[in-house]
């Protein structure tokens, strides 16, 4: 994630350059040309830095936030719907290196909607994007679910095993595997016997491994998740 927004960070900086460069004002110095070019780079970097800050921010990653920086001095405008989030905002931004003062002209818009329940910032997005694949991969390392047909789809750290196997077995493998996996707090069993329903799942975990829902709890879980987030993967043995 860190590589990413060092790379879009790069990228627009790289153009702001070349823009600068190519439109300097007539008769000014190499020199002169040069050090404008430097400030107004290192302002884009932090206005980056500042917009990827307010985006992973739960509370305020749905808002539309306009940044600008000039000389480390950076200024915040647009809405929010509470002042609590107006202050956030303000403490996001003035915890970015290179950020001197913080200029909070956020207005209160008391008619925006609040932030949706359950939502997940783009960092905890892409944490579950890797999460799943992780599971994925311990699945396809183990034999012994050669034919399986095994969805994994995580959230907040949390995974929902889908799909069908052969035996109760591989099913309880599966578990164990899941549950395993580094980073996975919960499994979420949804795992079905082919030509019959699933055993139910044993309601508290071996140690050391993430604890697996009972029924009833995994019925509610899917329920809330539903409305929150799609996507997931699928494993399909060999």
């Amino acid at each position: 994630m860190r590589r990413f927004f060092a790379l879009l960070v790069l990228l627009v900086l790289v153009g702001v350059g070349l823009y600068y460069w190519k439109y300097r004002p007539a008769g000014q110095s190499p020199q002169q040309a040069l050090g404008s070019v430097g400030e107004k780079l290192r302002g884009a970097r932090t206005t980056g830095e500042v917009k990827a800050a307010l985006e992973l921010d739960r509370n305020l990653k749905s808002y539309s936030i306009d940044v600008g920086s000039n000389e480390g001095v950076v200024t915040l405008k647009g809405e929010v719907p509470r002042e609590d989030f107006k202050a956030e905002a303000a403490q996001v931004a003035a915890a970015v290196p290179g950020v001197r003062e913080v200029r909070n002209e956020l207005r209160i818009n008391a008619a925006l909607p609040a932030p949706a329940e359950g939502g997940r910032t783009l960092g905890e997005n892409f944490d579950d994007k890797a999460l799943e694949a992780k599971v994925q991969l311990a699945f396809s390392l183990n034999k012994q679910l050669d034919g399986t047909h095994i969805s994994v789809r995580a959230y907040r750290r949390e995974v929902t095993l889908g799909g069908d196997v052969d035996t109760p077995e591989q099913h309880q493998l599966a578990l164990k595997l899941a549950g395993n996996t580094t980073d996975v707090i919960k499994v979420d069993d949804q795992i079905q016997l082919r030509g019959k329903a699933a055993a139910p799942a044993p309601s508290t975990a071996a140690p050391g491994t993430a604890p697996v829902a009972a029924p009833g709890d995994r019925a509610q879980a899917v329920k809330r998740r539903c409305a929150t987030r799609g996507g997931g993967s699928s494993f399909a043995g060999r």
